[in-house]
């Protein structure tokens, strides 16, 4: 009972940070879909069977076995590809500057 509470608890913390990020990856700026698949399909033209790469994972910045808490600032919305990445390597991932952005934003 308590993992699916944490569980939903998690689903709508990544939700709101995703509106936040105008579902994009926090680290590639590629847009990601949650829920169904279909719609993200048609507005991209990709077949479905390429899409899990770009469905929305929350990501914590500390990560949980680190002491990183399921609280709003510690997560941000990451593509499964980065999230698996960042897991991969077993360090967070720096996020990418972007064209546009100086060093006080």
């Amino acid at each position: 009972m308590c993992e699916m509470i944490n569980s939903n608890k998690l689903a709508k913390l990544r939700t709101v940070q995703a509106k936040k990020q105008n579902w994009r990856c926090f680290y590639c700026g590629f847009q990601m879909w949650d829920g169904d698949p279909t719609l993200f399909s048609e507005r991209y033209h990709l077949p479905i069977g390429s899409l899990n790469r770009f469905r929305c994972t929350a990501e914590h910045l500390k990560p949980r076995m680190d002491g990183g808490e399921d609280r709003q600032e510690n997560l941000v919305a990451a593509c499964k590809f980065c999230n698996q990445t960042r897991h991969r390597t077993g360090k967070v991932l720096s996020r990418p500057r972007t064209s546009g952005t100086s060093e006080s934003e």
